[in-house]
């Protein structure tokens, strides 16, 4: 069973009981500005271009450009309808925007000049598939992470920018177990390391698990996370790679986003073993790193680490996604149209 939570199963009786707004905590982890809402949308992509630029994605074929406090909204022609829950800025112009959605509302556009003109360049051809995540190595390597069909997870590949796409031979891909799925929550479920290691999370059959690739996605390995995903609605939501070739994950449960136990866990390098990490509790769906700097959100709010160990909540905001854009600044996104700017 695919997992894929909606607008509504995320925010309803969720958003309103959680703070709104800039908060501070403790010495040196600074505080969210948030910004007036610019577009009715569930924002759930999100891909900085360097300084204070960035992108934003999400429900009813809404996208932000932004740059610092100031958001241009804008809506693909002819894609209002698609849920653009993944995104790629490979610079301020060139864009790919990713939708999910079952069989073709999973779709692909690009734009090389800022947002005037885009072009559909794939769409869902597997009435039974589902695309969660896209995320590239650089330029023109770039990986689509996909719901499991045929038994395993989906894995797209692209060298040439994202102008084609075939799927990596499925036996390289460990069998999904019965229910799993990935989670289509921040565009945060697959991601890319340093040396080209690819890493993806899943939840809803049991453990959650982390599907790792040393190799460049040619052969993964699957490795039990501490995060319990006994239902369809919990598991590990987002991954990411530190600069020694760490693993961060997180994760928890959308329908009970204040929920006590395992919400972050990390791989040290060299190891196979996933560790719990003492954090504040609550609902996970993003995380990001930079240097020794840790930044994980969702609807329970925002948590922080700036040392890599010691985690405490910055804001209590709800939001979906967070991109680091140094160890001292990052951008978030999350329920309407809500952006979140960041600095220690």
């Amino acid at each position: 069973m695919a997992i894929r939570p909606t607008r509504r199963d995320l925010v309803a009786g969720v958003t309103a009981g959680l703070a709104a707004g800039p908060a501070l905590a403790g010495d040196g982890l600074g505080g969210i500005r948030m910004p007036a809402s610019v577009a009715d949308s569930e924002l759930r992509g999100l891909s900085p271009t360097g300084g204070k630029t960035y992108w934003a994605s999400g429900s009813r074929g809404w996208l932000i450009r932004g740059k610092g406090e100031r958001q241009d909204p804008m809506r693909i022609i002819g894609a209002e309808d698609l849920d653009f829950r993944g995104l790629h800025a490979f610079d301020d112009h060139h864009v790919l925007a990713m939708s999910a959605g079952p069989g073709g509302a999973s779709q692909l556009w690009r734009t090389k000049d800022g947002g005037k003109t885009w072009k559909r360049l794939a769409a869902n051809q597997d009435p039974e598939g589902f695309w969660d995540s896209i995320a590239f190595v650089d330029q023109r390597r770039g990986f689509i992470l996909g719901d499991p069909t045929q038994g395993r997870f989906t894995v797209l590949y692209t060298a040439d920018g994202g102008e084609t796409w075939a799927r990596l031979p499925p036996e390289g891909v460990p069998p999904a177990a019965d229910g799993e799925g990935a989670f289509a929550a921040s565009n945060g479920c697959i991601a890319i390391g340093r040396h080209g290691q690819v890493a993806f999370c899943t939840g809803g059959a049991g453990k959650a698990r982390v599907y790792l690739s040393l190799g460049g996605g040619g052969v993964f390995v699957a490795l039990d996370t501490p995060i319990l995903a006994d239902a369809p609605s919990r598991g590990a939501f987002a991954i990411a790679f530190g600069r020694r070739g760490e693993l961060w994950v997180c994760g928890g449960d959308y329908k009970n986003p204040r929920a006590e136990g395992v919400n972050l866990a990390w791989r040290p390098p060299g190891s196979l073993d996933f560790q719990p990490v003492a954090a504040p509790a609550g609902y996970l769906s993003g995380i990001s790193v930079e240097g020794e700097t840790v930044m994980a959100t969702g609807l329970a709010g925002t948590i922080l680490a700036r040392d890599g160990r010691h985690f405490e909540r910055v804001s209590s905001a709800p939001m979906n996604s967070v991109r680091l854009t140094s160890p001292k600044s990052g951008v978030l996104c999350g329920p309407m149209g809500s952006i979140g700017l960041w600095r220690a």
